[in-house]
Parts: C-alpha cells; sequence; structure tokens
C-alpha cells in the first residue's frame, strides 16, 4: 500500500508559511494606513494577500487533522480492518492531494498578487502626463434640472426626427463646492450631441474658475452614471445566475483585467514602457491568473496557459509582420481623429528616448483584442483533451494529438468569424461612409485604413487559430500516454 505522498512535517511548513503571509500583509496594512498611504487598490491587495495566507492556515490544519486521524493498521489485523484501513487510506490521500492542488493555487494568486503591487507602484512612479492646453482648468460637477423653462427644438425628416434646437434650463449644483447654487444654462440639442431634458433629470457641468468665481458654465450632457451601474448590475446578476460560482470566478478575472488594463498597462504606457513586451508580459499574468482562479493547477489549466500566451505571441509576430509589409502602424490607427494630436502633445512634452510609442500601439491593440478568443479556444480544446483522456486512459499520444486537431479545427472557424465580424461592427458607420464614396478597387485597396483594419483582424485571427495546434500539441504531451514499443 502507498504511503501518504504529503506528510504533517509539509504540512506545517504550509501552516507556517501562512501565517507568516497574513501577518506581513496585515503588517503592510496598518503601516500603510498609520501612514496615510492607505490607496484602495493595495490595501485591497494586500487584503487579499492575507486571505490567501488565512487559507494557507485553513487547509494545513485539515490536512493535519485528516492525517492524525488515520486507523493505524497492522499486519495481524483481520482482512475486514484491513480494507478499512487501507479504504481510510485512499479516502486520505485524495483529500489530502486535492488541498496540495487548492495550497499550490492559492500560493500561485498570493504572489500574483505581490506581483501586482509591485506593477501598480512602478506605474504610479511614472511622470504625470501633460494634459491637454484645451482642457486644463476645466471642472466638472453634477447636477439637477429644477424646470424647463423654454423649449425650441423639433426633428427634421432628413435626420430621423432627431431633435434640432436648444432648451433653458434651471439646474442646482449637488456636488462640490458650489453644492446649493442654481444656474440657468442653455441645453444645445443636435442629432451628434445632446438630449432633450426634463425636470428631475440628472445632468452634468462644466465651468472654469476665476478668483474663486465661477465662470464659462455649460451644461455638459445627461448623467448617464446611474443608468450604467443599471446596466452593470443586471450583466453581473445574469452571469452569477447563470454560470454559477464559475460565472462568478469570470467575473473576478474580469474585474481583474480591467484593474490590470487601467491601473497598470496604461499608466506604464504613457510613461513609456516598451509597448508590445509590456502588454506581453500583462497578458501572461492575467492568463494565469485567471485560469488559477477558474480552475486551480492541474493540467488543465497549464495547458490552456501555454497554449493562450503561444496564440497571443503568434499574433504579435504575424501583426508586426503584417505592419512592416503594409507600411503601416499606430499613427494611421487614428487617421482623421482628435486622439492622435492629444497623443502627440503628450509625447512631445516626454523624454524623447523613454516616451509614448505611438507607432506599437496598433500591433498593441491587436495582443489584447486577440487575447480573449485565444483564452476560449485554449481552454476549450484543454478541457476536451482532459475529458478525452478521462473517458480513455489508455489514449496514445497519437490518438489524443488526431481527436484534439478534430475538436480545434470546428473551433477555428467559428470564432474568426467572431472576431472579423467584431471589427466589421466596431468600424461599420466608417465602412458605409467608404462605401459612399464609390472608390475603384485599386483606391480602397491603397488606402491605410483598409490596411489597419485588416492587420488587426488577421493577425488576430491568426493568433487563434495558431493557438489550436500549440493547445493540442501542449495538450498531448501533458495528458497522452507513451506509446509501448513491440518487443
Amino acid at each position: 500500500m502507498r504511503e501518504l505522498k504529503y506528510k504533517k512535517p509539509f504540512w506545517y511548513a504550509v501552516l507556517a508559511a501562512g501565517g507568516g503571509i497574513a501577518l506581513a500583509s496585515a503588517a503592510l496594512i496598518v503601516r500603510r494606513i498609520v501612514s496615510g498611504s492607505a490607496a484602495v487598490i493595495p490595501i485591497a491587495m494586500l487584503a487579499a494577500a492575507a486571505c490567501g495566507g488565512g487559507y494557507l492556515i485553513y487547509l494545513a490544519l485539515r490536512a493535519i487533522r485528516q492525517i492524525g486521524a488515520l486507523p493505524e493498521q497492522t499486519a495481524a489485523a483481520p482482512k475486514s480492518k484491513r480494507e478499512q484501513a487501507a479504504l481510510a487510506l485512499s479516502e486520505a490521500r485524495s483529500g489530502v492531494d486535492r488541498r496540495f492542488a487548492n495550497t499550490l493555487s492559492a500560493v500561485i494568486l498570493i504572489l500574483c498578487s505581490f506581483v501586482f503591487l509591485w506593477a501598480f507602484g512602478k506605474a504610479q512612479k511614472t511622470e504625470a502626463v501633460p494634459q491637454s492646453t484645451v482642457l486644463t482648468g476645466i471642472f466638472y460637477e453634477k447636477a439637477a434640472v429644477l424646470s424647463i423653462d423654454d423649449s425650441q427644438y423639433q426633428g427634421q425628416q432628413d435626420v430621423e426626427d432627431v431633435p434640432i434646437g436648444s432648451q433653458m434650463v434651471t439646474v442646482e449644483i449637488t456636488t462640490g463646492q458650489f453644492k446649493g447654487n442654481t444656474y440657468r444654462l442653455k441645453n444645445n440639442l443636435s442629432y451628434l450631441y445632446g438630449t432633450v431634458l426634463k425636470e428631475g433629470d440628472a445632468v452634468t457641468v462644466s465651468f472654469s474658475m476665476t478668483d474663486g468665481e465661477v465662470e464659462s458654465l455649460v451644461l455638459q450632457d445627461y448623467d448617464r452614471t446611474v443608468p450604467l451601474v443599471i446596466v452593470i448590475l443586471a450583466f453581473l446578476v445574469i452571469t452569477v445566475l447563470v454560470g454559477g460560482k464559475v460565472g462568478a470566478k469570470s467575473l473576478l478575472g474580469l474585474g481583474l483585467t480591467i484593474l490590470c488594463v487601467f491601473a497598470i498597462l496604461i499608466p506604464m504606457l504613457l510613461g513609456g514602457s516598451p509597448t508590445i513586451p509590456t502588454i506581453l508580459w500583462i497578458c501572461a499574468f492575467v492568463t494565469v491568473v485567471e485560469f488559477v482562479i477558474l480552475g486551480g493547477v492541474n493540467k488543465k489549466t497549464v495547458c490552456a496557459i501555454l497554449g493562450t500566451m503561444s496564440g497571443v505571441a503568434f499574433a504579435a509576430l504575424f501583426g508586426q509582420i503584417a505592419c512592416a509589409l503594409t507600411r503601416v502602424n499606430g499613427f494611421q490607427m487614428y487617421v482623421a481623429n482628435p486622439e492622435i494630436e492629444a497623443l502627440l502633445q503628450i509625447k512631445q512634452g516626454q523624454d524623447p528616448f523613454y516616451s509614448l510609442q505611438i507607432g506599437d500601439l496598433l500591433v498593441g491593440g491587436i495582443l489584447i483584442a486577440a487575447l480573449g478568443a485565444v483564452n476560449d479556444v485554449a481552454m476549450s480544446i484543454s478541457s476536451a483533451m482532459n475529458e478525452l483522456k478521462a473517458v480513455n486512459p489508455n489514449l496514445t499520444r497519437k490518438e489524443l494529438f488526431r481527436s484534439g486537431m478534430n475538436i480545434g479545427r470546428d473551433m477555428v472557424g467559428t470564432m474568426t468569424n467572431t472576431l472579423i465580424l467584431a471589427l466589421v461592427g466596431s468600424a461599420l458607420v466608417l465602412m458605409i461612409y467608404l462605401s459612399s464614396l464609390a472608390p475603384s478597387f485599386r483606391q480602397l485597396m491603397s488606402t491605410a485604413f483598409l490596411s489597419v483594419e485588416m492587420v488587426q483582424a488577421l493577425a488576430s485571427s491568426v493568433g487563434v487559430i495558431l493557438a489550436v495546434p500549440m493547445s493540442v500539441l501542449i495538450g498531448m504531451l501533458l495528458f497522452g500516454r507513451r506509446q509501448k514499443k513491440a518487443k
């Protein structure tokens, strides 16, 4: 009979490590609060690490208790006693192994929380980004519509009866130092901006200040904060109701991804960090954390992680080659858009050797766009190959590879269509405009717009397609059984 693989000394070490992590994280939280640097994100990460340390303590205590409760077995014991002891040992081994997998997952997530803290600290040390001179000194506050004093607008048939004109409204500031002040403002209405207001509506206003007095007060738009929160909450509820625990874990991973993009990636890119390497390591970090949260540490998640990163790497390589061949870069992404001027203004105020790399943003955007689809394909293939092996443990590596490729080929067409159609949908208005110009085929093929859109779509699709054989190959090595040579 096999002995327990993980015995008490190992779990005592886990117990000590968990206690150390929990105490250290708690001490750092207290230190930040006392020093007055209690930012929400670092405190949240340290609290997560402290909870992880507590979870390690719990797992270690449970394992030690289970090992200590094993019945003693002697050679002279009756057969039924030996069978009971063997069954108890088998159950203990299964439980301890499961706790070891959970321990490994907790350790990885704790390490990732400290990596996040390091990256977040580095991102926050980047120099402040210079604002546009047009926006400097502009303040925004919320207000409520008290009354509609005058309305002069009407719908026009050529713009689908969208109201065009203006309203005179009285608003009361509801936030900031001027809370309670009332103003009479004009609400301009057009097919490009503005919303017809009614009494009680929440709005946003902008203003500048001179010698502490408000001037140039402008009614911006209807305040959509509450409706957006309702839509987001509906999405969260539907995801949890349908997906259950897995859905909740996926939302946790989604929240981490959004947090990494806005709290780490964008500040680091604005600070001059190399675009493609920075995005690649952020993609790798997010992928590891998401898959460990969803499935723990096992062969399936290892296969999915490696398959995802190989697909993203291929998308980066193909995107760079395609950009070089078509002679497009990040500057062409913003043709006829005002964003490029703001980015150039930021770049001009930075060190020329360590500044925002606008040219690489095209390939960087491809990597972020491809990550979700590659994640899906890699995990689907990994899960399918894991199930194949569970149903038929005698599958050889060759047979497993063949079955995995058959499954992967069915995914390629649908996922590629998903990426292409998503890109078509996002650029639909511009494509309709270009079609209205009736350009010749040669003229259309020479435009930078078409090249940029095609490179984005095709590079992302190549990442998805090549993630299939890479995931299958990795799964074959992890799940497959070597075929014994005939004697």
